[in-house]
């Protein structure tokens, strides 16, 4: 994703990458924008999946990455990388064509969180829209740096939340 995202934003749009990716403002301040941002919405997110109404969403996810990602290294790879591979297509190059809004409505739905049939899981991905319309106003007004440690830093302490859920239920 992060290498047709860095193509797209590069050959197509033809913007300047450091530009796409640091902005005008200084660095430290993206830095502590996206760990700020991911640790506070990484929280929030905690706090809706422990939620009873989402407990077979969360059991399902437990299941399917606990056995994958039960390694601290492998979380933090899977983290950093659709941190930054994600946010380079996503807020990079698409936002750039569709807007922040419509960019923020395709991630999570692409993502499978806006199902009508489901109506707990549609709660938190509107919730979910909500970060990443976050994620997008980041990356229009800090630069890309700041959204990549976020939405890596969300998805770090989600899987870890989620793995540790996976290991109490195996006793």
């Amino acid at each position: 994703m992060g290498g047709l995202g860095a193509w797209l934003v590069l050959v197509v749009q033809e913007r300047s990458f450091a530009e796409v990716l640091l902005g005008e403002g200084p660095p430290w301040l993206q830095v502590a924008t996206g760990l700020g941002g991911g640790a506070l919405m990484a929280r929030l997110a905690q706090g809706i999946i422990a939620s009873k109404a989402l407990a077979t969403t969360r059991d399902r996810y437990a299941e399917l990455l606990g056995p994958l990602l039960a390694s601290p290294w492998s979380q933090v790879l899977v983290a950093l990388s659709a941190g930054a591979g994600e946010e380079l297509l996503f807020r990079g190059a698409l936002q750039h064509w569709l807007g922040v809004p419509a960019t923020a409505i395709l991630f999570v739905a692409l993502h499978g969180y806006l199902d009508p049939r489901n109506r707990p899981l549609s709660l938190y991905g509107l919730f979910l829209t909500g970060c990443m319309l976050l994620f997008g106003y980041y990356a229009r007004c800090c630069g890309l740096l700041a959204p990549m440690i976020a939405h890596a830093l969300f998805d770090l302490l989600l899987i870890r939340a989620l793995v540790r859920h996976w290991r109490a239920a195996r006793g």
